[in-house]
């Protein structure tokens, strides 16, 4: 499905309202569970969005570390 939120930073609100997933009590992204879903803010731009993978996080890219920006919500299924 696709999130219709137009910055990458208003994505875990819909996931809540519109796909059932809870936000979890997680500040750090390396604690979060496979297949959760990261938001990212910052100052300048739209934000950033990665689900966590076994060997490390995943968007448009494959990465073995997080992104550096300030961390919103750590989203999953439960």
């Amino acid at each position: 499905s696709l999130v219709r939120g137009r910055f990458g930073e208003e994505a875990g609100e819909e996931l809540v309202r519109s796909f059932g997933f809870k936000k979890l009590p997680l500040h750090d992204p390396y604690q979060a569970p496979i297949g959760a879903v990261l938001v990212y803010g910052t100052r300048r731009a739209a934000g950033h969005v990665e689900i966590r993978t076994k060997t490390g996080f995943v968007s448009d890219f494959r990465n073995e570390k997080s992104s550096r920006r300030p961390l919103i919500g750590v989203y999953a299924k439960v």
